[in-house]
């Protein structure tokens, strides 16, 4: 095992192939007079899975970018098949063999899955002014089957579950090099949202193709990059601080090498689990619930700072249970009480009234507004209260205006709170990490006072050190009496953060385990359950 620290970074040379299929030589970029990446170098060869690590803020992306073209390097240079190449942005990047399936899912829900496929690329079908849309389509659909994905590409990618869209984006990085021989894809956080079946899925996709193609694989899940990776390479701060063989590394040393320490064995802070009074009366009860094929005579109870977890596999219904327990989806039949008095939830609106508030899986998408203010999001389930508007005197009570003073309150409230760490307090939410974005969505609920939170992959896509942060933002809110459903795709994590686990199989709620501390299940018990 190549192993280094930050003491050694200027030391660290990349191992192998005298002619690797990609080198990046001394790679260096500036914004500003900032150093976002200094004097990187490594290879990848041909065939070759090579892991990416690092906290947010270490580099990565800006290496992504460099490598597609989105930005130009300030120093250093990156070589293909021995060749120095310019590049001038993806689509020269994609000429040079180079394509990346992006973090967050880059599709146009209204356009079909073969317009998404070759979007950018749709005069390339076109003769005379015509598009022919048949061979897009056939063509398309060629190359979601040669990967052996399960996808009609004439549907409209609205009608795409989450993993589905996912699975489209790691299909429209293999066509745009498809006409390169042995191209190198950049897997920037692609399994961020996937259930395990399709994340097993693109494993075994990956490990078929290493004969057509060579893959760099970013992730926060360490076990994933070990499971996937030949080779690992470390940044930190901007700077190449390890390589390690993926036979030897281990999640320990890839931490330490990350944040410079291992990370403690709290990581779920275990220590400060409540105690939960099961014969207390409970704030949220679901009776019987049905919704279509996703939910079937779905019943538990959630009690006053308790933190029920929720796991199962690709389908089985515990995201749906999390939108209907929101108000996102009306169940069919059914009830829900909470604090012991039946609501109708029909509506998201009715159930944040009752003091619901919901963190949904894709954060992006559905939890924020990117392109707004932190006071615009964080205010946002408030409107219409006296916490953040203004009734109209003399003019009628139904009348009111946004106080602008009461959302700065707010938010400056929420940013100490949860310690969001923005340049500003009406800094736009896009320009915030990951990890800070998640806390933008968890501060709009804590400043509207909802006692009863549920959150569907809170950690999704975000590192180490910021999912720390997230546990204990969740065990500083248990302790002030607030209630968790905590839907997980990441066994170690529910496990480690819940008092109660509800599996799921099939829509039907089978079994619920028991996981105080000192006595947690193992992920070998949940699995026999979920399977």
């Amino acid at each position: 095992m190549v192993a280094n620290t930050a003491s050694d970074a200027a030391t660290v040379e990349p191992t192998g192939d005298e002619s690797p299929r990609l080198r990046v030589e001394g790679l260096s970029k500036s914004f500003r007079n900032v150093d976002a990446l200094t004097d990187v170098s490594l290879r990848i060869r041909t065939g070759e899975v090579v892991g990416l690590v690092g906290e947010n803020g270490a580099g990565k992306s800006t290496l992504l970018k460099l490598l597609t073209g989105i930005h130009q390097p300030t120093d250093g240079r990156v070589v293909v098949d021995g060749e120095p190449v310019e590049i001038d942005g993806p689509r020269d990047a994609a000429q040079h063999g180079i394509a990346i399936v992006k973090q967050e899912q880059d599709v146009v829900p209204n356009l079909t899955g073969y317009e998404n496929l070759y979007l950018g690329r749709i005069p390339d079908y076109a003769r005379g002014g015509v598009i022919d849309g048949d061979r897009m389509r056939e063509e398309a659909q060629q190359v979601v089957d040669d990967l052996g994905i399960a996808l009609d590409v004439s549907e409209p990618v609205e009608s795409y579950s989450f993993n589905q869209r996912q699975m489209l984006e790691v299909a429209k990085a293999f066509s745009e090099s498809i006409h390169t021989d042995n191209p190198v894809i950049l897997l920037d956080e692609p399994t961020a949202g996937l259930e395990e079946d399709s994340r097993d899925l693109l494993f075994e996709r990956i490990a078929e193709l290493r004969d057509q193609a060579s893959f760099v694989f970013v992730s926060h899940e360490l076990d994933e990059v070990l499971e996937v990776s030949d080779r690992i390479y470390v940044l930190k701060d901007g700077t190449l601080v390890g390589e390690q063989s993926s036979e030897e590394a281990t999640e320990s040393s890839l931490q330490q090498a990350m944040v410079g320490r291992e990370t403690a064995d709290e990581y779920y802070r275990v220590s400060r689990q409540r105690s939960v009074d099961g014969d207390a009366d409970a704030v949220l009860s679901v009776d019987g619930i049905d919704r279509g094929d996703d939910l079937a005579d779905v019943s538990f109870d959630l009690h006053e700072g308790e933190i029920f977890g929720l796991v199962g596999v690709e389908g089985c219904g515990k995201s749906a249970l999390g939108r209907v327990l929101c108000g996102v989806d009306a169940p069919d039949s059914g009830s829900i009480r909470v604090r012991g008095e039946t609501v109708e939830a029909e509506s998201m609106s009715e159930m944040v009234d009752v003091g619901l508030g919901y963190v949904p899986k894709d954060r992006k998408s559905e939890g924020l507004l990117l392109y707004q203010s932190l006071p615009m999001n964080i205010s946002l389930p408030s409107i219409g209260t006296d916490r953040v508007t203004d009734r109209l005197a003399g003019i009628g009570s139904a009348l009111a205006l946004i106080d602008h003073n009461k959302e700065v309150a707010m938010t400056e409230a929420a940013i100490e709170e949860l310690d969001i760490r923005a340049p500003g307090v009406d800094t736009l939410v896009h320009q915030l990490s990951g990890g800070n974005q998640q806390k933008v969505v968890l501060g709009k609920w804590l400043v509207r006072e909802s006692d009863i939170l549920v959150v569907d992959n809170v950690t999704r896509g975000i590192d180490v050190a910021a999912k720390e942060e997230v546990y204990r933002v969740c065990r500083d809110l248990v302790e002030d009496g607030v209630s968790l459903v905590f839907i997980g795709d990441e066994l170690p994590e529910v496990i480690g953060m819940s008092n109660r686990i509800g599996v799921m199989k099939k829509g039907r709620l089978v079994d619920v385990v028991d996981a105080p501390p000192g006595d947690k299940p193992t992920e070998s018990e949940l699995i026999a359950e979920m399977i």
